[in-house]
């Protein structure tokens, strides 16, 4: 059985904003981004609609979706957002895409997150154990 590499160098310190800004003379806008909800983001669920949107004739589908329909209740404001960003995606990228679609897709991406933290977890407990 191969053995593992375990990585032991030092993590890189991190930089404060600050320390960049004085370094290149900038000054702050005073605009703060919600780093969950940033451009990598937005771009990831772009791409992973773009990639699993299909049209047989009707109105395009997510591929591995079902029909049936499960009730997942959301607060009108969480709706209105989806809304938003189905509204966004058709006047900027010509994406045709329902808010219940949007809704489908970042529901599947967080659940991969959350399965994805589990496995981690358990490995480093696995590992802690030997």
């Amino acid at each position: 059985m191969a053995k593992t590499i375990k990585n032991i160098s030092q993590k890189q310190r991190k930089i404060k904003t600050s320390d960049v800004m004085k370094s290149l003379g900038a000054q702050s806008t005073g605009v703060k981004i919600d780093k969950s909800q940033g451009p990598i983001t937005l771009f990831f669920l772009r791409q992973f609609i773009i990639d699993r949107l299909y049209s047989s004739g009707g109105r395009p589908a997510l591929l591995g979706t079902t029909k049936r329909r499960k009730k997942i209740p959301l607060l009108d404001k969480d709706w209105e957002k989806l809304e938003k960003i189905a509204e966004d995606l058709k006047k900027k990228e010509g994406i045709n895409v329902s808010p219940g679609q949007i809704a489908s897709t970042l529901i599947h991406k967080n659940v991969l997150e959350i399965e994805n933290h589990k496995k981690k977890e358990q490995r480093e407990d696995s590992k802690q154990t030997q």
